[in-house]
């Protein structure tokens, strides 16, 4: 009886590993980005706390797929750079279906690098295309079977008035394909595709891939919400601000804390030199009381910081 329940939220699982390994790869995005197995752990195991409960089996499940990939998003992206938010909403939706078949490793391969074949043997019956892109066209049949002849389209009559406009377009993602690929092809291959004919339009390709798999949410940068941080820590995992010139969450804090009665107990203390023993004085007494405490321009005592990390 446990080993059947426990395989019923097997896919919960899966799920869970697909976004751990993606949030692990972020280091080799921003060596900043860096997030503990502990981290993912305890926050994997609040939201099987929090998320909609059911007695369906199957609305179960599906709540937690949605709830556990949305809840990830919202809280890594707190702390990712704006410009890296949607190429970590990609990974999401590309390591899910490559988990789950529905990309394959040559597909996959063939968007990272394109194709090592040599094509140059084959001629380019096609007025609307060059030589490079013809080839790299042979490379996406050779990747899948979806994309059988869709070189040869580019010099059929029915089908070429509609690649030349998908050519000259302003929005290409936005145009139909022909029929038989509009049809056939999946919304990545569609991507693929886009990357051949279109590279320069490739980020807008990616949202519209991103939407299609996962949502139009996780093509939003959401927006900074600092309960929604103090609500995901607890009382041994602070909150930290990475902040860019000019930044300053303290107002937001403040509100915060009338908000939830704690403007009283929140101490703010800005280091620097000699502000340590006020500091550890300080997150001793919160220890004890409940208090908040802000430590500002922490960089201005890095010498302290290894202290800090063992209060």
């Amino acid at each position: 009886m446990i080993n059947e329940s426990r395989e019923n939220y097997r896919s919960v699982a899966r799920r869970g590993s697909v976004l751990y390994f993606v949030v692990a790869d972020l280091a080799l995005i921003d060596p900043m980005y860096q997030y503990s197995l502990e981290f993912f752990t305890r926050l994997f195991n609040r939201r099987l706390d929090k998320a909609a409960k059911s007695e369906v089996l199957e609305e179960r499940i599906n709540g937690l797929l949605g709830d556990i990939t949305s809840s990830f998003y919202v809280n890594i992206c707190r702390g990712l750079f704006e410009k890296d938010k949607l190429l970590y909403s990609f990974l999401n939706a590309a390591s899910i279906l490559r988990r789950s078949g529905e990309i394959g490793l040559a597909e996959w391969n063939c968007y990272l690098r394109g194709s090592p074949t040599d094509f140059s043997s084959f001629t380019n019956e096609a007025d609307c295309i060059n030589e490079n892109t013809f080839r790299k066209l042979l490379g996406l049949e050779e990747a899948h079977f979806s994309f059988k002849d869709v070189a040869k389209s580019f010099a059929d009559p029915g089908d070429a008035a509609t690649w030349k406009k998908i050519l000259a377009s302003e929005d290409p993602q936005l145009i139909p394909l022909p029929p038989l690929y509009e049809d056939r092809l999946t919304a990545f291959q569609k991507l693929m595709l886009l990357r051949v004919l279109r590279e320069e339009k490739l980020l807008h390709g990616v949202k519209a891939f991103v939407n299609a798999e996962l949502g139009a949410q996780f093509i939003e940068s959401p927006p900074f919400d600092l309960d929604g941080a103090a609500a995901d820590s607890t009382n041994a995992t602070p909150v930290i601000f990475v902040l860019s010139p000019g930044a300053d969450p303290i107002a937001d804090l403040i509100a915060l804390a009338k908000s939830k009665g704690m403007e009283t107990r929140l101490k703010i203390l800005s280091l620097g030199q000699g502000q340590g023993a006020i500091a550890a004085r300080l997150i001793d007494q919160g220890q004890k009381t409940g208090d908040w405490v802000c430590l500002q321009n922490c960089h201005l005592s890095a010498s302290w910081m290894p202290e800090l990390e063992k209060t």
